[in-house]
């Protein structure tokens, strides 16, 4: 946690600075008030949270956190009330400062608020982001403090009447979401679903950044939004728990509830009200009208119900609006004695009735719109409602409620909106909900309510109900039947003879018949149906005509002779359904009473009436709804496809295989076997697999080929020997799948992770298969005399090749002595060279492999073909495996972080790449438990990146500064801006590794997103760098740029130039990585070449200028010879070694960039040796802003237009001979860096380890033969110069080559050949 007060003193000195001209400027306490504009907010969105903010500056401010977690969207009764969190440390650091902390939830949102002094906002700021994502629910703090404030809530709630009431009237209103109680009542079920771990799922669930809203008041929108975006990063965008919430869209129903209680009396009498934008003007001066408590002392006032109230002594009566999101609820509420209430009611009614029958004058209307307007301001900016309703608006995704449009709204108002809003409650459905005495409390119709219920429109609206219930529950017979047997239960429809689609025609008539005029017709619109049909013919489709208009015409040309054709009767008619438009009108229309053969089911058999119809049709002609989608027809052709349906048979086939996997086997056919599942790609085409796999076996017993412990392959020892190999090979995938699973992959690009549902021993304990491998060892020496030597050893190393894997994937979680780890790895290498050698003495058993498992397991999808990999395919594959399997262990020998990243990228880009689970053993080695190499802390990681690359023997690393409790002191400011910054960049420095644990083309994508996040470090890191400055009391150095003349005071801005560094290297990778995988077509490398030497040069300026206050550092430390020790010195002379490495490779890449961006504009753009293919839908602009789609987030270094791209790509102001000597001069540079870089050592060259060092090597050695042929390139160009100066005819040829053709990836450099015109002989450059 980052609970330090002293963020509050750094960042005051940040924010005087800023609003110190703002400050001087606000107003005194004893001035006007402000407009109504200081009650409106400003609304933004920072990284996906939305935020909202007022100031009226003020000394104080006031920040809340709103979630959409309120009871109307409880999954569960008892969850939202119980969100809180207590911690000794936060209390004392917000009591010293002089702020409050609360925490409360309406039925909408759950609301942690804080409020403080306005230069406190960056510690309350910080504090709220933190109990938002890092609060712990402990099992003793809900035991011993939660569940007792549930109990004291729930005592509190049984003997409120008034909010027993409330409860009862929305539960009533509303029903589910907003009807749910606000507080449990004693009587709700809490055991099964209120607990520590439901807490913390509905936690996950709620505190995501779509459920989230941000709103302050007193700050501005700048400040807020400056400390939101790194305090809030952690929220994440989507839930983790399987919690869903409730959603549903609120809807009003009415109704009444009455509650039995003794000693207090309470009624509420409620009616739909106005939401929280005030969609409902009128209703919200209605309100106001009514009214109930007096403004001026000892008067009755001149709202109806405060003289209603004179005439119930006793009783207190209010009118308020509870305004949601979606829905409102204009509540009278009334409490005292029953008699008091009763009265209050009656009254109460009456004055609400006067209003709708009588209207008010025009000086009460003005009266209660002022009234009105003043009761919306004090609510927007006295209290913390306004918080709340702000952030309900933005969570809900509406517009922020405004002030000021609401105001206009309510002068907008008229008498007779007053009293027609009236007339409408009165005539709409009540909601009443009485709590206390119910002999006394009156009910709805007493007072003059109307109860629930459905309004009676018309005669016909009876007419259809009556027919609606005749037909659902027809009469019963005059005469008594006979008794029979009660048959099973039914639906009334199907009792009655309906069929479905009948009876929702009926019911759906009878609820379109009693709507209002305009929504009935609408309605009815609705129900009109328009049929078109197509005819086909030669596979093309015609005109689409209508059916009924086609249908009558045919009629009509069919003339007198048709009327005796049964073929034109029933041409669009079968089934007893006419498919004419106005046979589909006439649905409503009742139909002949069916024939009731049955009191359950009717059926009818229509396959001639269906034969007939379909023979009316036309050749080609068919008839197609709109719900026959491109989805439909093509599942229609896939059927009796044998390539993607699984249950297509071939002629006499049969889905079951007939292969008996208990028939005994030869010692060679095992062997064959084992071999076979060596080389196949998938589980589920084994059926021996398949036997041990179904049904799931429980214990090793079971896992066998059958569950019969008496068969013959319970016994036969050759079985058992398969047996043995198969479920070493199963319990070895099952940890392969889960291993991946775990790590980041891409399913089917990657891997694929589907066991249809098929457990792989995932019950049984891997020391038990081990024992059965073992066992099968001793049985094969066992039967040695009668196998033979030769097929016994190799059985004997195919099973001590599964017992070893096993042995490794227990291993890989220790992450502990890497050589430990290598030994079964090494084992497994061993082994693999007498396999390869014994693979002739098997024989394959092919029948025991079926595709027709995958038709049985993968029912929803095409099933996958057999795909069996030679067995020479196999064991390089398998060699591969082992040798990174011993390679990647030493990633665990950790000695810098700079080593670590070099092991990363070097063990990734080997060729081929490594397999999946080597590359997500990677991973776990890296990043199990979020422990780096399984015995580092993130911080001591980054810390060290850090030291190394620009905080070489700093203040601002030392260990100490963390025991620091004086706020005065600087060094608490520089621990916490400190961990300020590790916990914004330290998931991204660490996503670096973690992308190159992917395959390369998923590098690139991840990057390409990484570069934005980077940005985004950056800016947070520059803010930091200026806090620091201040903490540090840092003196500028003047400093000369790189390539300027000029020098100038400057800063070290550590952090800064860090983050700008990576993410120049990241920019560099995407650009190289773009080459290798060949993104850029061959005339596009010119361009591309030219922008990668441009990223080049500016990392080597930027690592000059670190350097450089790395250089000031060790003069420092040295111009201190007393208190100068040999580890102050090692640290900064490790820096420096790493920044003379880094520009020297950032110098060998841009000379060699620069010589091919050379070379390719002098083939393509002045010699023409090579001309880009024809793009008459391309252009070299559309190009660049998709080559440069990646970088458009960056803001530094600039991204060139496409007119200086175009002009730094071709170079067109120099000539030819010119553009020639530079790529000369170019190659001559790069060549001397690759001969320095090739020279490094394993320390220097920051490769710790033989493997890494070896792999950093042969990579730079590839790139120095790169250079040689760029060299040679340059050459044969020089020649065909020199022989058009002397006028000589030259043919050349070039072939640009690729990536993997080339010396290195990353450098494509074209092969060039020359050829004279008079010797034919060519000589190849």
């Amino acid at each position: 946690m980052i609970g330090r007060s002293a963020l509050t003193r750094g960042a005051r000195l940040a924010l005087r600075r800023q609003d110190c001209a703002s400050l001087a400027q606000r107003r005194g306490y004893a001035a006007a008030a402000a407009s109504t504009e200081t009650a409106s907010y400003e609304s933004a969105d920072i990284n996906g949270i939305k935020v909202a903010s007022r100031d009226p500056r003020g000394p104080t401010a006031r920040v809340a956190v709103v979630a959409k977690a309120g009871t109307r969207y409880q999954p569960l009764p008892g969850l939202s009330n119980t969100d809180r969190r207590s911690a000794l440390r936060i209390t004392r650091e917000s009591e010293l400062l002089g702020g409050q902390l609360t925490a409360y939830h309406t039925r909408e949102a759950l609301v942690v608020e804080a409020a403080f002094l306005r230069d406190d906002l960056p510690y309350f700021t910080e504090l709220l982001g933190e109990v938002i994502t890092k609060t712990r629910y402990s099992t003793h703090e809900f035991q011993e403090e939660i569940e007792r404030i549930v109990h004291l809530k729930q005592a509190k709630l049984t003997n409120d009447a008034l909010g027993q009431a409330l409860d009862n009237a929305h539960s009533v209103a509303f029903h589910k979401g907003l009807g749910s109680s606000i507080y449990p009542s004693s009587s709700t079920t809490l055991g099964p679903y209120l607990n520590e771990n439901s807490i913390a799922a509905f936690a996950e669930t709620v505190y995501t950044k779509p459920n989230v809203a941000i709103v302050a008041d007193g700050a501005s929108q700048a400040s807020l939004s400056k400390w939101i975006e790194p305090f809030f990063r952690d929220v994440p965008a989507s839930a983790s728990s399987p919690l869903q919430l409730f959603t549903q869209a609120t809807k009003y129903y009415g109704g009444e509830q009455r509650t039995s209680l003794a000693g207090s009396n309470a009624l509420v009498l409620a009616f739909p009200g106005h939401n929280l934008h005030s969609d409902k003007a009128d209703v919200a001066v209605l309100t106001a009208l009514l009214g109930g408590q007096s403004s001026i002392k000892w008067s009755p006032g001149f709202s109806l119900l405060s003289k209603a109230s004179a005439t119930a002594p006793g009783a207190t009566i209010v009118a308020k609006n509870l305004a949601y999101t979606d829905a409102g609820l204009l509540t009278i509420q009334i409490t005292g004695s029953s008699g008091a209430v009763r009265k209050g009611a009656e009254e109460a009614v009456k004055a609400l009735k006067s209003v709708a029958e009588s209207g008010i004058t025009k000086e009460v209307l003005s009266k209660a719109i002022a009234k009105a307007k003043f009761d919306l301001l004090s609510q927007n900016e006295l209290t913390g409602t306004g918080l709340v309703s702000a952030g309900n608006s933005l969570i809900h995704g509406g517009k922020i409620f405004q002030v000021a449009e609401a105001l206009k709204g309510y002068e907008a108002v008229s008498a007779e909106k007053v009293k027609a809003a009236a007339k409408a409650l009165l005539d709409g459905k009540a909601t009443v909900a009485a709590a206390g005495d119910l002999y006394v409390l009156p009910y709805a119709e007493e007072i003059g309510l109307k109860p629930a219920g459905w309004l009676v429109r018309s005669s016909c609206f009876v007419a259809d109900l009556a027919i609606a219930v005749t037909t659902l529950h027809p009469k019963k017979p005059a005469h008594p039947q006979p008794h029979k047997q009660p048959d099973k239960m039914t639906f009334a429809w199907k009792a009655a003879g309906l069929s479905y689609n009948r009876y929702l025609a009926v019911a759906g008539r009878v609820v379109r018949r009693s709507l209002k005029d305009d929504k009935r017709l609408a309605a009815e619109r609705r129900g009109d149906m328009d049929l078109r049909f197509a005819k086909w013919e030669n596979g093309k489709q015609g005109d689409n005509k209508n059916l009924a208009q086609a249908n009558a015409a045919l009629a009509e040309n069919a003339g007198s002779s048709s009327q005796n054709s049964p073929r034109s009767a029933s041409r669009w008619k079968f089934l007893g359904l006419s498919l004419n438009q106005q046979d589909l009108s006439d649905l409503d229309d009742e139909p002949p009473p069916p024939k009731i053969t049955s009191e359950a089911i009717i059926t009818t058999d229509i396959t001639n009436k269906f034969l007939a119809a379909s023979n009316t049709l036309e050749p080609g002609e068919l008839v197609k709804d709109g719900f026959f989608t491109l989805f439909e027809s093509v599942g229609a052709l896939e059927i009796m496809d044998p390539k993607m349906d699984s249950g297509c048979l071939a002629a006499g086939e049969s889905l079951d295989d007939d292969y008996d996997v208990t028939r005994p086997l030869l010692p060679k056919e095992v062997l064959g076997i084992i071999d076979q599942l060596l080389c196949h790609e998938t589980l589920f085409t084994s059926l021996y697999l398949e036997a041990i796999m179904m049904p799931q076996p429980v214990v090793i017993q079971e896992a066998h080929f059958t569950r019969n412990a008496e068969d013959f392959a319970h016994k036969d020892p050759m079985l058992s020997v398969l047996r043995a190999y198969c479920l070493g090979l199963l319990k070895a995938c099952w940890y392969v799948n889960e291993r991946i699973k775990f790590e980041h992959y891409y399913e089917e690009e990657d891997f694929v992770t589907n066991t249809y549902h098929r457990s792989l021993l995932d019950n049984i304990d891997r020391e038990e298969i081990r024992d059965v491998l073992q066992e099968a060892r001793r049985l094969l020496r066992s039967h040695q005399h009668y196998i033979g030597q030769e097929i016994v050893e190799a059985l004997d190393f195919r099973l001590e090749l599964r017992y070893a894997f096993l042995r490794a994937i227990e291993l890989s979680e220790l992450r502990s002595h890497p050589e430990s780890l290598k030994t079964p790895w090494i084992q497994m290498k061993s082994i693999l060279e007498p396999i390869n050698k014994s693979h002739h003495l098997g024989t394959p058993v092919n029948e025991c492999f079926s595709a027709k498992l995958q038709r049985r397991l993968a029912s929803t999808m095409p099933p996958r073909p057999i795909v069996q990999l030679s067995f020479e395919d196999t064991y390089s594959h398998l060699k591969r495996l082992f040798v990174d399997g011993i390679e990647v262990t030493d990633v665990l020998k950790y000695s810098d972080s700079q080593s670590l990243l070099n092991f990363a990228l070097s063990f990734q880009a080997k060729k081929p790449q490594p397999l999946v689970y080597i590359r997500t053993l990677l991973q776990n080695y890296l990043f199990k438990d979020m422990i780096l190499l399984g015995c580092l802390s993130i911080r001591q990681v980054f810390d060290d990146d850090l030291s190394i690359v620009v905080l070489p023997c700093s203040r601002l690393l030392d260990p100490a500064n963390d025991k620091v409790e004086s706020p005065n002191d600087p060094r608490f400011a520089i621990a916490h801006q400190m961990e300020i910054f590790r916990q914004r960049a330290a998931q991204s420095y660490l996503d670096v590794f973690r992308a190159f644990c992917q395959n390369r083309c998923r590098v690139r994508r991840t990057l390409c997103h990484a570069i934005q996040d980077w940005e985004a470090v950056q800016a947070d890191a520059e803010e930091l760098d200026q806090l620091l400055q201040l903490a540090l009391d840092e003196k500028p150095m003047l400093y000369q740029p790189f390539g300027s003349g000029a020098a100038s005071p400057t800063y070290s801005l550590p952090l800064s130039s860090w983050a700008y560094l990576y993410k120049l290297r990241l920019m560099e990778w995407i650009v190289q990585l773009g080459f290798e995988l060949e993104v850029y077509q061959p005339d596009e490398l010119g361009g591309m070449y030219w922008y990668l030497s441009y990223l080049a040069r500016t990392r080597a300026a930027h690592v000059e200028r670190i350097k450089a206050f790395a250089v000031r550092t060790l003069n420092d430390l040295r111009a201190r010879p007393s208190s100068f020790t040999a580890s102050q010195e090692a640290q900064v002379t490790r820096s420096l070694s790493y920044l003379r490495a880094t520009i020297l490779d950032a110098a060998v890449t841009w000379e060699l960039a620069d010589a091919l961006a050379s070379v390719y504009a002098l083939v393509y753009d002045r010699l023409g040796l090579a001309s880009p293919p024809p793009r008459p839908y391309s252009s070299d602009a559309l190009r660049y802003e998709i080559r440069m789609r990646p970088f458009l987030p960056v803001e530094l270094p600039e991204l060139p237009t496409f007119a200086d791209f175009s002009h730094s790509a071709r170079q067109p102001d120099k000539s030819d001979r010119a553009l020639l000597g530079q790529a000369e001069a170019a190659v001559a540079g790069a060549k001397k860096g690759y001969e320095l870089l090739t020279k490094f050592d394993e320390k220097e060259a920051f490769a710790a380890g033989e493997g890494t060092h070896g792999r950093w090597l042969a990579s730079t050695r590839n790139g120095f033969k790169s250079v040689i042929q760029a060299g040679l390139a340059t050459t044969a160009l020089r020649k065909i110069f020199d022989a058009r100066d002397r006028g000589e005819d030259v043919e050349a040829q070039v072939e640009i080559l690729g990536p993997d053709k080339g010396y290195h990836e990353w450098w494509i450099v074209p092969k060039i050949t020359v050829k004279s015109s008079v010797a034919a002989k060519g000589s190849p450059a």
